[in-house]
C-alpha cells in the first residue's frame, strides 16, 4: 500500500510506515544484487544458495535473545541504533565491491551480519506496532506495513537494484546503506513510550533464560499460535527453497537477464501490494482463519504454476499470486498474535515464532540447492507445491475454528 497511510492508524504510524518503506527499497536492491553477484562468481547452485543460507543463519542463533532484549529496553532506540550500524556495514560492503574485492565469502559474511541486525530490529518493531496502532485498525495497519514493505522491496527495489547492478555492481549496496540511514532518522522522530515495564518477581530482568522460556511457553501452549507457527514453518521452508535457486531458474529455465530477473521478482511485490489492499476486506468477509487457510491454498497453486510455467509472463503471474498469498498470511498472522499476546511478552513471543520459522527457512535454503542440483530448478517449485497442499490437508482446517484472535 504505497499511498499515504491514514491518520486513523494512529499517531506516528506515518513515520513508522515511511521508515519501513525506505528500508525496504534499499533491502530490495541488496536482495537482488547479492544473488546476481554470486551467480557471476559461480554457476554451481549449491554455492549460490550458500549466500542466501548465510543470511538465514542468524535467525535460529539470536532470535529469542533479540526478543528478550526488545522487551527489556527502549524499542525505538534499539531500532534506530541497529539501522545506523547496518548502514555502516552496507557502506563498507559497497566500498569493497567497488574496489573489486567481492568474493563469495564476503557476500556470505555481509548477508549474515546484516540479517543479524534485522533480528534485533524486528524484535523491537513487533512491540512498536501495538503501541502506535489501535486494535480496531490493526488488520489494515499491519497490511499497510506488510504491503508497503514488500512492494517497496520487490516492486521497486528489486528491478531498480538490477538496473543499478548492470551499471555498477557496487551501486545497489551503496543505496542500501543510505536507506538504512534514512530509516534510522525516521524512527528517531517517533514519539511515545516504547519500553515495557519489567515482569514482577526476583531476578526477572536479569534471567535471560527464564524470560526466553516464558515467551516460548506462551507461544507453544496457545493452541492457535502453535498451529500457526507450525504451518508458518512449512511456508518458510518451501519459500526459502524457491528463493535460494530463483536467480538460476530465471536465467537457465526462462532465459532472463539480470534486469529480467529483477522484473520477475517484482511480481511478488505487485501481488503483495494487491494483498495489502484486499486484506481488510477479506478478513471482514472470511474471518482471519479463512484468510489464513485461503492464503496457504493460493500459495500451493502459485508454486505449482511457477514450476510448470512455459514463459516468463506465466511465471510472473504466478509469482504475483504467491506474493498476494504470503502477504495475506503474514499480515493476518501479525494481527492474530497482537490480539493474543500481552505487550510485555510481544518481543519474546514474536521472535520465538520467527526463530522456529526461520530455522525451517535455513533448512529449506540448503535443501533447495540440493534438490535443484539433483532434479533441476523446476523440481523445487513442484515439490514446494506438494508440501503446501499437504500442510493444508494436515492442519489448515484447524485455522477455520473460531478461536481467540481469529
Amino acid at each position: 500500500m504505497l499511498g499515504r497511510p491514514s491518520l486513523r492508524y494512529g499517531r506516528g504510524f506515518g513515520l513508522l510506515w515511511a521508515s519501513v518503506v525506505v528500508s525496504g527499497l534499499g533491502s530490495g536492491m541488496r536482495y537482488v544484487a547479492l544473488p546476481l553477484l554470486a551467480a557471476e562468481l559461480t554457476s554451481d547452485p549449491r554455492k549460490v544458495s550458500l549466500v542466501f543460507l548465510a543470511g538465514q543463519l542468524p535467525w535460529p542463533l539470536v532470535m529469542v535473545t533479540a526478543g528478550v532484549v526488545a522487551d527489556r529496553f527502549d524499542r525505538r532506540r534499539l531500532m534506530y541504533s541497529v539501522n545506523l550500524a547496518r548502514a555502516a556495514v552496507a557502506g563498507l560492503l559497497a566500498v569493497a565491491i567497488a574496489m573489486g574485492d567481492g568474493t563469495l565469502l564476503l557476500l556470505m559474511a555481509a548477508a549474515a551480519v546484516l540479517d543479524l541486525g534485522q533480528r534485533f530490529y524486528l524484535g523491537a518493531w513487533a512491540g512498536t506496532v501495538p503501541v502506535i496502532v489501535p486494535p480496531a485498525a490493526r488488520d489494515r495497519g499491519n497490511a499497510a506495513l506488510q504491503g508497503g514493505s514488500v512492494a517497496a522491496t520487490l516492486t521497486v527495489g528489486n528491478p531498480v537494484g538490477a538496473v543499478l547492478f548492470d551499471i555498477d555492481q557496487a551501486l545497489p549496496f551503496a543505496f542500501d546503506a543510505a536507506s538504512f540511514l534514512i530509516s534510522a532518522l525516521l524512527v528517531a522522530l517517533l514519539r511515545g513510550r516504547f519500553r515495557q515495564r519489567s515482569e514482577p518477581g526476583p531476578g526477572a530482568r536479569t534471567t535471560l533464560y527464564r524470560q526466553a522460556a516464558a515467551g516460548f511457553g506462551m507461544l507453544w501452549h496457545h493452541p492457535l499460535l502453535r498451529r500457526i507457527v507450525v504451518l508458518a514453518a512449512l511456508c518458510n521452508f518451501v519459500g526459502a527453497a524457491q528463493i535460494a535457486i530463483g536467480v538460476l531458474f530465471a536465467r537457465d529455465d526462462l532465459g532472463l537477464s539480470s534486469t529480467g530477473f529483477g522484473v520477475l521478482v517484482a511480481a511478488f511485490g505487485v501481488g503483495s501490494l494487491l494483498g495489502s489492499l484486499l486484506e481488510g476486506r477479506l478478513v471482514g468477509f472470511l474471518g482471519r482463519g479463512g484468510v489464513l487457510y485461503g492464503a496457504m491454498v493460493a500459495g500451493g497453486i502459485a508454486a505449482l504454476g511457477i514450476g510448470l510455467a512455459g514463459s516468463a509472463v506465466q511465471a510472473w503471474v504466478f509469482i504475483a499470486v504467491y506474493g498476494l498469498a504470503m502477504t495475506l498470511w503474514t499480515a493476518t498472522v501479525n494481527t492474530v498474535r497482537q490480539a493474543c499476546v500481552p505487550g510485555d511478552y510481544m518481543g519474546r513471543v514474536t521472535m520465538t515464532h520467527k526463530t522456529l520459522v526461520r530455522a525451517a527457512a535455513t533448512l529449506g535454503a540448503g535443501v533447495g540447492g540440493l534438490v535443484a542440483h539433483a532434479l533441476g530448478q523446476r523440481g523445487v517449485f513442484l515439490i514446494s507445491s506438494a508440501l503446501l497442499f499437504a500442510g493444508v490437508l494436515a492442519g489448515g482446517r484447524g485455522l477455520l475454528r473460531r478461536e481467540e484472535g481469529v
